[in-house]
């Protein structure tokens, strides 16, 4: 048996899991909560739907892009849980080999978000279609800047796995290291005007970003005039491409590294 025949087997079968497990239905029923949310609570506490369809398609994308958290509770256990439950004294010693697990481990989870993603622009596109007849070409990009979003968060989510010793451990590590410490860190590059291209949750917001910057999102809602205390500068999307680009790639290379030396005990 090749080793692409081998990738394809263990692909396939933590494919499976994920779709037998709650998780994943758990984190799709959130992103349609987050969708429903925002059909019902942007009409009722506004002045009804923003007249330009790419404010409101730029909301809508808040909820795919909340999908792209799916993959650190789908990913958090994909290292780490072997070593915590003693099972890759089974699976790391057999003919397959570390980096083909490793790997297929990763695509079985890409695979799962990025179905996760692609029913939440499937709501946002029919949403758009009814309210307002149309669907903006910006929301291609946003699509195409989830996927890739997705795939560093799943990388960096593996990094942490790889070096953690529970599930637990890499899951509550990767949520703060993406949700709480580059939230801080980018709050403040902001605040200081300093370049902020490289952090996670600057790469984030191009998901919604793409459709017109924070301008053209802030202006929808009335909010043009205000004047803030610093000002807002919408996130380069080449930078932010080469950003995620860099996180995926340094993160996946570095999980596979790290598990094929890493010891059992």
């Amino acid at each position: 048996m090749t080793k692409l025949e081998k990738l394809r087997i263990v692909a396939g079968y933590e494919f499976l899991k994920h779709i037998r497990r709650k998780r994943l239905y758990v984190i799709l029923g959130l992103t349609l909560l987050a969708e429903l949310l925002v059909l019902i609570l942007v009409p009722v506490l506004g002045d009804g739907y923003p007249d330009n369809v790419k404010v409101m398609a730029a909301v809508l994308s808040m909820g795919p892009s909340l999908a792209t958290i799916g993959a650190i509770f789908f990913a958090g256990d994909a290292i780490a849980g072997e070593f915590e439950n003693k099972t890759g004294y089974i699976l790391f010693t057999n003919p397959v080999g570390r980096m083909t697990l490793v790997v297929g481990k990763y695509l079985a989870c890409y695979a799962a978000v990025i179905l996760l993603v692609i029913l939440g622009y499937v709501i946002v596109s029919i949403s758009l279609l009814v309210i307002y007849g149309s669907i903006p070409i910006e929301t291609l990009s946003s699509f195409g800047l989830c996927l890739l979003y997705a795939g560093s968060v799943l990388s960096v989510t593996f990094f942490f796995s790889s070096i953690s010793k529970g599930a637990m451990g890499a899951t509550v590590i990767t949520l703060v290291f993406i949700m709480v410490i580059s939230g801080i860190v980018d709050s403040v590059l902001t605040m200081t005007g300093q370049p902020h291209w490289f952090m996670l949750s600057t790469n984030g917001d191009t998901i919604a970003t793409v459709y017109g910057g924070y301008e053209l999102f802030m202006g929808g809602f009335g909010g043009g005039g205000e004047r803030m205390p610093f000002e807002f500068e919408t996130p380069d999307i080449g930078l932010s491409v080469l950003s995620m680009v860099i996180y995926l790639v340094v993160g996946f290379v570095s999980s596979i590294w790290i598990s094929k030396r890493r010891q059992l005990a």
